[in-house]
């Protein structure tokens, strides 16, 4: 098994594609946690791993918090003997034009998008550099790449993710760290229920921008951080993959 007794961190493993994520990593032999605030999900996802085989742990957490992501971090490492990989799931979103988007928003994005991965980061390296070696994968989106006039809180915040990544891999490369991104288009799964739900209009202007015309499914997603995170990609870091049909072609 790829992934055979690695410790797996998935943030924001509760649901969507974080879920799919977790499911992956476990199936292919990771002792995964899912670290999230929403306990009854995340301990259904939990159960979901073990009926399959896997090994699955909770850790619920307000990842706002730094004192509480350092602890729930430290308590990880002390438990399972160290973290091998760290996915960044943690997203949210609010449409709407940029002339109606108050500050709040703006706030709330950079918070949940951008802060809460730089605060694992943050937290989880010390215990990869120890012990010279740790995987990082952090969920951007396509929308960090392009204009986005109904979500510019949310691009932005993306967009500033991916430069995150590149300068941790900078940092961290001569300690046997790599540290990657996943910019997804239009997944079926939480943000883009939110999306439909907020614009119903959303897929319907963003399918003809796909070349694929097709929705992702979020094991799509998955597949492609697991592929960052094993030696299939033993000279990747710094990089930023699209999962986006094709909309995106940089």
């Amino acid at each position: 098994m790829e992934f055979k007794d690695m410790v797996v961190v998935v943030a924001g493993g509760a649901g969507g594609i974080g879920a799919n994520i977790a499911q992956g990593f476990a199936r292919e032999g990771g002792i995964t946690i899912i670290l999230d605030s929403a306990e009854e999900e995340a301990q259904r996802v939990a159960r979901e791993i073990e009926s399959g085989g896997g090994k699955a742990s909770v850790v619920v957490i307000d990842a706002t918090k730094e004192e509480k992501v350092q602890d729930a971090i430290a308590g990880i490492a002390e438990k399972f003997g160290g973290i091998d990989v760290l996915v960044n799931s943690i997203g949210w979103n609010k449409v709407l034009p940029f002339m109606e988007t108050p500050e709040s928003i703006w706030y709330r994005s950079v918070e949940l998008n951008l802060m809460v991965t730089v605060r694992l980061c943050k937290a989880v390296l010390p215990y990869m550099i120890n012990q010279k070696f740790g995987r990082i994968i952090n969920i951007s989106s396509q929308q960090g790449r392009r204009a986005a006039p109904q979500a510019a809180p949310y691009a932005a915040s993306k967009a500033a993710v991916i430069s995150v990544t590149k300068s941790l891999a900078a940092l961290t490369a001569e300690h046997n760290i790599r540290v990657n991104a996943v910019c997804p288009g239009v997944v079926d799964a939480g943000l883009t229920k939110q999306f439909m739900k907020d614009s119903p209009q959303y897929i319907e202007e963003m399918l003809p921008q796909t070349p694929m015309r097709r929705i992702c499914q979020p094991e799509e997603v998955a597949s492609v951080v697991m592929f960052l995170a094993s030696e299939k990609s033993s000279y990747m870091t710094g990089q930023s993959l699209s999962a986006d049909g094709g909309t995106v072609m940089l």
